[in-house]
């Protein structure tokens, strides 16, 4: 059969192969097997409970929908508590990296209740997952029985986007119309339909260097259309603020691959693999072969362009045959998931649509081998391997839990020898011009991608000799209160683990941790110098500022201080006690007097978006706000109620912490997209920047004698992810 570049229907295509009956047995029987596995191990518990990603979505959503600033969504602990707030029983919800975009989806569903709404998106996935395999069927020779059969052995990616409510079937669905649309040469709607997938998830935007490669400039015209269409639209609902956070302060950490836990075994990435080897991290990875960061960055740098470049480079001649676009498209589309950072199961759905595409490709040519191989190293690809996620490696034992990792490798040769293997010699490529263009990418790539990874992990890790409360496994430490004998802090552990994870308080006293929690999350701890007042915020159906027994962990009966309060600041003398109020997500600063019976009063009301405050040890506050457009520092005075910005302070800062001794304000400075430490004299004006590396450095707090910070920092780590730290202060 000669291809086209028209497709060609089904109907009209000899009957090359005999079938066997006893085949199709065999393979009727399998597909029953995988869909009742499907049935009982997918759908069933996805259906019972809510105990998944689905939250995530359903939450942005619904706080979308009633008004509050989504640029929030992005900050965890803000997050955890609206997630309280709105009773949805999950332990853990965390929204980054997704696109804001992606909540859109089940934007329709939030007024339903989070689990009915959860079963609503189960039967709309079904719907999505049928579509998808409609088109299969229209742009492959396949029968349905065989693409079912390779639908139902992605039993990793599938089972956890169904059983975690994700929205990568959305990705497979809108990436297969755009095949679809690129083989029928509607190549500007197969750009535009590819837009519309990075809108969802953003890798499918790296589609535009595939277009570009393959000289088809009506599909890289509408997939930057549709970019720039789908920016339009999240500027005007989302507002410049959220679009700003997320491409500025989101999106370059996860194209690093630093959401969440970037050490762990359950990425199925060489990114992933490389930093388990070869970076120390006191907490998240203890025991890696060796802290060679360099190293890392070499491998890094040498290994993604060694896939990538001749993958490009065996794609780059012309697509004569409908079948060797086929091919090309499945190619690289796997390879964005290969390429990925921070690759999760439920990724790999996009598999599918490459599996099809291969397998019509080896049918089509009668090439029975090479079409079973590819079946088993897909199906190895998409086999679960939970239990290695749990599993804590040390050294070089940490090459045994990359399972699909290596698996998708041998695709990768697999892909890279098929489109290598027709038409002109092997030997005539290599000399030819598209090779030397190649080999001169490859040499940029690895040297640019060299000095961007040095770049960025240069004072990373600075921090780890100066690193408090270290608890191997522990997830985020934040707020940290110095009192004269210990610290205080907010603290979750273990890492995204356990089905009844939670924030809590801990303690950190005399090289002992101690923990206080409870029912609900248990924010941003305040205490008194000496540490025998101590306490903190309670999140349930509605936040409260509680009091509880520092001597006391096991006391389970908190007495509530300020009910409907969050984020207790404690004045100097103890006599004082501030905390946010919010009012649908903006945040108002009260007082509330612990020496007197008399009303709270508001110090600023939730036109100022008060995020923080700290207290003086004269009769003052301080308070940062998101205030005309950018992060502000104010000064109240608690006599006159008088706000006044500090105007000496130009950057967008949060986190303000006045010294003891009262000449002192540290705070925040947004840099490049992170947060710095900054020092000021009060009386000067003068300021000293106190940290510089590529991460973020928040929450200061100061030891008695105003000598010394404790902050917590994301530094080698990732987005959020804080432990404690601490820095002299030399002025």
């Amino acid at each position: 059969m000669q291809d086209s570049g028209t497709l060609i229907c089904p109907a009209d295509l000899p009957i090359a192969l005999p079938r066997s009956s006893l085949r199709t047995w065999v393979e009727t029987l399998l597909l029953a097997c995988l869909f009742l596995l499907f049935i009982t191990r997918a759908l069933i518990p996805a259906w019972s409970h809510l105990d998944s990603d689905f939250a995530n979505y359903y939450l942005a959503a619904r706080l979308y929908r009633q008004g509050y600033p989504v640029e929030r969504v992005y900050d965890w602990t803000w997050f955890q508590r609206q997630k309280d707030h709105a009773a949805i029983e999950r332990p853990l919800v965390g929204f980054a990296p997704s696109t804001l975009s992606s909540a859109l989806l089940v934007l329709p569903l939030t007024s339903l209740p989070p689990l009915q709404a959860n079963r609503c998106w189960l039967g709309m996935s079904l719907a999505f997952l049928l579509l998808a395999a409609a088109l299969l069927k229209r742009i492959t020779h396949l029968a349905w029985r065989r693409i079912g059969l390779l639908i139902f052995l992605a039993v990793a990616p599938l089972h956890n986007n169904f059983r975690l409510g994700q929205v990568h079937i959305v990705v497979l669905l809108l990436l297969t119309l755009a095949a679809r649309l690129h083989f029928r040469n509607s190549h500007f709607l197969s750009g535009v339909s590819v837009a519309a997938a990075a809108a969802m998830k953003i890798y499918p935007a790296f589609f535009l260097l595939f277009f570009l490669l393959k000289r088809q400039w009506r599909a890289a015209a509408g997939l930057v259309c549709g970019l720039l269409g789908a920016l339009l639209l999240s500027l005007q609902l989302f507002g410049a603020e959220a679009c700003r956070i997320y491409f500025r302060d989101i999106l370059p950490w996860g194209l690093r691959g630093e959401i969440i836990d970037p050490y762990t075994t359950g990425w199925d990435s060489l990114n992933a693999l490389l930093r388990r080897l070869f970076i120390f991290e006191p907490e998240l990875n203890p025991a890696p072969v060796a802290h060679l960061p360099s190293l890392y960055a070499f491998l890094h740098s040498l290994i993604l362009p060694a896939i990538f470049v001749p993958s490009m480079w065996a794609m780059s001649r012309t697509s004569s045959t409908l079948g060797r676009q086929k091919l090309e498209w499945a190619t690289y589309g796997f390879l964005l998931l290969l390429l990925s950072s921070e690759p999760l199961p439920y990724h790999f759905l996009l598999l599918i649509l490459t599996a099809a595409l291969v397998i019509d490709y080896f049918t089509e040519r009668r090439q029975a081998a090479q079409a079973g191989l590819f079946v088993l190293l897909y199906t190895l690809a998409c086999v679960p391997y939970d239990r290695l996620y749990r599993a804590v490696p040390r050294g070089w034992t940490s090459l045994l839990f990359f399972p699909r990792l290596y698996c998708m490798l041998l695709l990768s040769a697999f892909l890279l020898w098929t489109l290598l293997s027709p038409a002109e010699s092997f030997n005539s490529r290599l000399r030819s011009r598209s090779a030397i263009l190649a080999a001169v990418a490859f040499v940029v790539m690895a040297a640019s991608g060299f000095v961007l990874d040095l770049r960025h992990l240069r004072g990373l890790f600075d921090n780890y000799s100066n690193r408090i409360s270290a608890s191997v496994g522990s997830a985020i430490a934040v707020d940290p209160v110095v009192t004269s004998d210990s610290v205080f802090f907010g603290a979750l552990v273990p890492t995204f683990t356990s089905a009844h994870d939670a924030y809590t308080i801990r303690r950190f006293q005399a090289a002992l941790t101690t923990s206080y929690g409870g029912a609900g999350d248990w924010f941003h701890p305040a205490a008194t110098a000496d540490g025998r007042r101590t306490w903190a915020e309670i999140a349930s159906t509605k936040s409260r500022v509680v009091r509880f027994d520092s001597d006391n962990p096991a006391a389970s009966n908190p007495i509530t201080e300020v009910p409907d309060a969050e984020q207790p600041f404690v004045s100097a003398n103890g006599d004082s006690l501030a905390y946010i109020r919010e009012v649908a997500g903006r945040g108002g600063l009260w007082i509330h007097s612990l020496a007197h019976d008399s009303a709270d009063r508001q110090i600023a009301g939730p036109e100022y978006d008060v995020r923080e405050a700290a207290f003086s040890p004269q009769d003052e506050i301080v308070f940062s706000s998101w205030h005309r457009d950018r992060y502000r520092i104010y000064s109240a005075d608690l006599q006159s109620g008088a706000v006044a910005e500090l105007l000496s302070i130009i950057c967008s800062a949060r986190f303000p912490s006045i010294s003891p001794d009262g000449q002192w304000i540290a705070f925040g400075c947004e840099r490049g997209g992170v947060w710095q430490l900054v020092v000021m004299n009060r009386r000067s004006g003068e300021q000293h920047q106190l940290t510089n590396a590529d991460c973020n450095s928040i929450t200061p707090s100061w030891s008695p004698d105003s000598r010394e910070l404790i902050y917590a920092t994301d530094c080698g780590r990732a987005l959020g992810i804080t432990a404690l730290s601490k820095l002299s202060v030399k002025p």
